[in-house]
């Protein structure tokens, strides 16, 4: 079997009002001379164009006429062929192919990914929801996602005091998750995503606010730039589970952070770390050192199929991050992952070979990319936020 072709399809996700655009999804198809067809996803931010250059002008070249099947070979040229070897942009690309690659395989040889990757090691796989941009605040989507079937809820950023202040925002997020907590009740894991917003000084007082809130895990309090900030807060709330990852590129960028035990629970993404072979490298690295995986996942139905097929093969997994862009996450879906109540059922991803997804193309290429806003964010003396 080889590749004869591959080709990407970005799609501007509207949000609620139907026109500002809340993501640019980034679909890759790998095409083969028996076929079979296999699809990943290299969604990213900010950079969305950029990947797809890499994909069509650097990665296709180099790929076609390759079999396919041999995922490690194609994966180790993609990192080392190249002089610059890690970075947003290229780990994307490549996840993207990487994925689609893990599916062709399943279908060749009729067997869900998992099953190749060594399978199964649990039968469900949880999931969190994140605010899907239709409730008026954050408590209010914890109390719809509940409502849906999920048993775990993340927030975060929606806040934001303008000029910004983080000493300001570490106030608002514990008074907004001290409401939280009463109205889903103790039984519900509830995580913060920081963005890495704070300083050291404003993620101390945040982190001792949430502490008898008794949260899942804290994401990314301050900027990864550093480590040591890290191991203070770790050194002063031993009870309290620290998480970071989303932005690390391949287990090179894990390496310091497991070997120092800055973290507790590592959030690699499988859209952006290198696919579904390098999120397993860095799961069986971190297993090492007691650390947890729960990958970041904010991206579209081809990512949760992804990293739902990982996750299900991944002895220290913790909790897959699902992000509900509706109506648009289900509606590309002609076939998508059996997702209920907030578990993925591992019995029914089986019953597919592959990744077990597929998209309605049409209403892809019906919406095309759109630039999304600034993330930028001013003090009050006009100068941007360093956190």
């Amino acid at each position: 079997m080889k590749i004869t072709d591959i080709s990407t399809h970005v799609m501007g996700v509207p949000g609620p009002d139907g026109t500002t655009i809340c993501r640019n999804w980034i679909f890759v198809e790998i095409h083969t001379d028996e076929g079979l067809t296999g699809i990943g996803e290299a969604t990213t931010e900010y950079h969305e164009l950029a990947v797809v250059a890499q994909i069509e002008s650097e990665l296709k070249p180099r790929l076609l006429g390759m079999d396919p099947t041999d995922i490690e070979r194609i994966w180790q040229l993609g990192y080392r062929d190249f002089w610059w070897k890690r970075g947003v942009v290229h780990t994307s690309a490549m996840s993207g192919i990487d994925q689609a690659l893990w599916d062709i395989a399943g279908k060749a040889a009729g067997q869900p990914v998992f099953k190749l990757l060594g399978g199964m090691v649990r039968e469900r796989v949880r999931c969190y929801a994140r605010p899907d941009f239709t409730a008026n605040t954050a408590v209010e989507a914890a109390q719809q996602a509940v409502a849906e079937g999920f048993d775990a809820f993340k927030s975060g950023q929606e806040d934001l005091p303008d000029p910004f202040d983080p000493h300001r925002l570490a106030a608002i997020e514990v008074e907004k998750f001290a409401q939280m907590r009463q109205a889903v009740g103790p039984d519900v894991a509830l995580m913060i995503d920081c963005g890495g917003l704070h300083t050291p000084q404003s993620a101390h007082e945040l982190v001792a606010g949430l502490e008898p809130l008794k949260m899942l895990f804290v994401e990314e309090p301050i900027e990864q730039s550093t480590i040591e900030p890290y191991l203070r807060l770790k050194r002063d709330f031993p009870g309290v589970y620290f998480a970071a990852g989303e932005r690390w590129m391949t287990r090179w960028d894990c390496r310091e952070w497991f070997e120092r035990q800055a973290i507790d629970v590592c959030q690699v993404d499988i859209s952006h770390t290198g696919g579904i072979s390098e999120v397993m490298r860095i799961a069986s690295f971190a297993e090492v050192y007691g650390i947890h995986v729960a990958p970041h996942n904010p991206y579209g139905p081809v990512a949760l199929a992804a990293a739902a097929h990982a996750a299900t093969a991944m002895p220290n997994f913790l909790i897959l991050e699902h992000c509900r862009l509706r109506p648009w996450f289900d509606q590309i879906q002609r076939q998508g992952v059996p997702l209920r109540g907030g578990y993925i059922e591992v019995e029914e991803l089986a019953r597919r070979p592959g990744l077990g997804i597929e998209l309605d193309m049409e209403i892809v290429e019906a919406h095309s990319h759109k630039a999304l806003d600034s993330r930028r964010k001013f003090k009050d003396d006009g100068s941007i936020a360093l956190y």
